[in-house]
């Protein structure tokens, strides 16, 4: 045979031998990749059924249509025996009509507190009372009788953390949020060490600081805990959609998260980029349906922009070298001591519109007028 092709037949042969190598690799390839999504699949179906059992023990106690349909519905979707579900909401069920009876005739009981009166003078709005249920921080829910999301109604009841923020199956909502919401973007970074910011972030931090308290009077202070509970619930007595406390408190909690963190952990309803701006949505349709003005309220820019233009310029430069300096000690005197006490001023008298606080127009004027016009007390002059 000639040399030559017999040459062109070994290659040949060679080239199919690797030919069939790379296909015996990339079926052996395939079959991994198969089995280990087939594995990945299997184990995360599994733990979404026990998640979904969870969730059912959790929410047993609850029987609204709507939410026992959603279970249902989801344990159908994982293949989640329908009459272990079933079992599972009419022993809950049944026991808590059983822990009920006693917490109802008991008129001591945490579970249900009178609704006190509370003047609405400084929001501007007549509230007719303030549930007083906090108990907790995370221990305050509003029932509501329509689907709305965030929450609405003026019935306090008590019930499962979890539950509350709402219900999702999808494995993905907890990946952390490594972008954060839109409300902070300009009270992150440098935005931190201005008046704005500096405002923004003890308003949140007051909200928390009121939580807390409620949750370490409750029981050895009754007195502290319900001045507390007061002051939560003047911040967001003045639209229905805010009546959902414990939303609003996982709203300041997840801002707070991202600002020392730089993420939010993604079991937390209230870090989506735009959940502050959807509620502060919900606060102004409801102020429209009332006919209440929605402009006369200022957001701690708005504020800031109404300082700076009752300082000069030196009192301006002044006022910024403080606010930088604010955490390093550098600063001492009656100058730091009257920012910090017009911002915790500022921060005890805000209400909350969903996307951050807020203060009446001609407050603040009046404020700083008073404020600013006075030479002899006034170390910014």
């Amino acid at each position: 045979m000639d040399p030559e092709r017999l040459k062109q037949l070994e290659q040949a042969e060679e080239e199919l031998r690797r030919r069939r190598e790379r296909g015996k690799l990339a079926q052996r390839a395939f079959r991994k990749r198969h089995n280990k999504t087939t594995r990945d699949k299997h184990d995360e179906t599994q733990r979404l059924k026990e998640a979904i059992s969870k969730i059912v023990r959790v929410a047993r106690h609850d029987d609204r249509p709507e939410l026992v349909k959603a279970i249902r519905e989801a344990a159908g979707v994982t293949g989640l025996d329908e009459q272990t579900t079933t079992e599972l909401y009419d022993e809950g069920r049944t026991q808590a009509e059983r822990t009920a009876e006693p917490s109802q005739s008991s008129s001591g009981s945490r579970h249900t507190l009178p609704v006190v009166g509370v003047s609405s003078t400084e929001l501007g709005t007549k509230a007719q009372g303030m549930p007083l249920s906090i108990g907790t921080r995370m221990g305050w829910v509003l029932k509501t009788q329509d689907p709305a999301p965030l929450g609405r109604g003026s019935d306090v009841e008590w019930t499962s953390t979890r539950l509350d923020y709402g219900l999702w199956f999808d494995t993905s909502r907890f990946i952390r949020a490594d972008k954060p919401p839109s409300d902070i973007i300009p009270y992150l970074g440098k935005g931190m060490h201005t008046f704005a910011g500096r405002l923004f972030w003890a308003c949140g931090e007051l909200m928390l600081e009121q939580c807390r308290r409620v949750e370490l009077y409750e029981h050895t202070n009754p007195r502290k805990a319900r001045e507390a509970q007061e002051v939560i619930w003047n911040m967001v007595q003045h639209s229905k959609p805010l009546h959902n406390v414990r939303y609003i408190i996982a709203l300041a909690e997840a801002r707070r998260e991202f600002r020392d963190r730089g993420y939010i952990e993604g079991n937390n309803p209230a870090g989506e980029i735009d959940s502050a701006f959807i509620l502060q949505e919900q606060v102004m349709n409801d102020y429209k349906s009332k006919g209440e003005d929605t402009t006369g309220w200022l957001s701690p820019m708005a504020v800031e922009l109404e300082l700076r233009k009752c300082l000069s310029l030196e009192s301006s430069r002044r006022l910024d070298r403080v606010l930088q300096t604010w955490d390093s000690n550098q600063v001492e005197g009656p100058l730091l001591d009257m920012i910090q006490s017009l911002i915790w001023k500022l921060a005890a008298s805000y209400i909350c519109f969903g996307d951050g606080p807020r203060w009446r127009t001609d407050r603040i004027l009046a404020l700083f007028s008073g404020s600013t016009h006075t030479p002899g007390e006034n170390p910014l002059l």
